[in-house]
């Protein structure tokens, strides 16, 4: 009898292929670089608005910043000469709440940078962006071709994707980078400079540093539960930098708040109105903010669960649900769902841990193929 052929057939092949292709001291480049063709590429082929209409408005950004409507390039550039005046913005407004949002103003300030060189630096950042990742990635999985297929769906959402295609001035690549650099490296001087980076380029970095301080304590945690002992040394250094680093975030921000009068102010009316608005379409919300890579994290979530491992879930489920509640509480569900990008690095350590590589291989490239078939929308 003839054996019909597998389904799996043309990704062994593929893998192949790849195994040879990243068998090299550049693997990173190749990856990042074959991941960045076939991801943005396709983004910016199936979505030609990105080109035509977005990136026209760019180029007449750059030559009269202020020009074009939703474009917040010329408000960071102003801000920049006016780094610690008093908020007059009405809040909730998108200029209120950039008042504590300062590394890019000073990067400005500093380096006398303009429209064009703030977005080529950001398109810089996301290379760095996506090299960091990829180490990330890697060290967890320990397989360069899985690493791939991941690297493949992440940037194809807009976490991954945002340091090339959100032309409008949001700046949240700057702080996505700033926040995986910061787990990158373990040295608490450099994870306190990236953490406070990325905290005064978004309050959602401060929100989101919970990943960072997880990363740290669950092995404390696990150890304590085997061990039912407990030594203040056991306690890794970076550890304490990132719970120092939000502390002198929240001590300088209300001492700039007491001496420059800098608030961002509440409007209840408009808090209720926008929840009402995001609770209305919620599902929608939530789907296009990780598409495919949804696949990921439930997965996890589920392993967790029935193997009863309470303590991880519980930890990681509170800080997931602190990310999608902040999430639905603004308007701009994407990108606020998408501070959250670390909880992929947990998701992955928990599905290598009770998957075997073939079942951690199809849902991989299933979540790759999803998030490639859907266009990026945000805010």
């Amino acid at each position: 009898m003839e054996q019909s052929p597998s389904l799996a057939t043309p990704f062994n092949h593929l893998e192949q292929r790849l195994s040879v292709f990243f068998d090299n001291r550049f693997w990173k480049i190749r990856l990042v670089g074959l991941v960045l063709l076939v991801s943005v590429g396709s983004l910016l082929l199936f979505n030609s608005i990105f080109i035509d209409r977005g990136f026209r408005f760019l180029y007449s950004e750059i030559k009269r910043p202020g020009i074009v409507d939703g474009f917040f390039w010329d408000e960071i550039i102003h801000q920049s000469q006016h780094l610690f005046e008093p908020n007059t913005f009405a809040p909730g407004t998108h200029e209120a709440n950039k008042t504590f949002r300062l590394t890019i103003p000073m990067l400005v300030k500093v380096f006398h940078l303009g429209v064009a060189k703030l977005y080529l630096l950001q398109i810089v950042l996301g290379l760095v962006f996506l090299w960091t990742v990829t180490g990330l990635v890697n060290s967890v999985l320990e397989d360069k071709v899985l690493t791939f297929y991941f690297m493949t769906g992440f940037t194809a959402i807009y976490a991954g994707v945002a340091f090339f295609i959100n032309y409008f001035g949001h700046c949240d690549g700057y702080a996505f980078c700033f926040m995986a650099l910061a787990l990158y490296f373990r040295n608490p001087l450099l994870v306190i400079l990236f953490t406070q980076l990325a905290f005064w380029t978004d309050e959602r970095a401060l929100i989101n540093s919970s990943y960072l301080g997880l990363w740290y304590f669950l092995p404390l945690a696990r150890n304590f539960v085997k061990t039912r002992t407990f030594e203040l040394r056991q306690i890794p250094p970076a550890l304490m930098a990132v719970v120092f680093s939000a502390l002198l975030y929240a001590g300088l921000r209300k001492w700039l708040e007491l001496h420059f009068g800098m608030t961002v102010g509440h409007d209840a009316a408009l808090s209720a109105r926008s929840l009402g608005w995001s609770l209305s379409y919620i599902g929608d919300k939530m789907a296009r903010g990780l598409e495919g890579m949804w696949l990921i994290l439930l997965a996890a979530f589920w392993a967790l669960a029935v193997r009863r491992q309470w303590l991880e879930l519980v930890l990681l489920g509170g800080a997931w649900a602190l990310t999608m509640t902040v999430a639905v509480l603004v308007a701009d569900g994407t990108r606020s769902l998408s501070f959250g990008f670390m909880m992929f690095f947990f998701a992955l350590a928990i599905l290598h841990r009770y998957m075997t590589r073939n079942q951690l291989r199809y849902l991989l490239i299933c979540s790759a193929v999803v998030s490639l078939m859907y266009s990026i929308s945000f805010p």
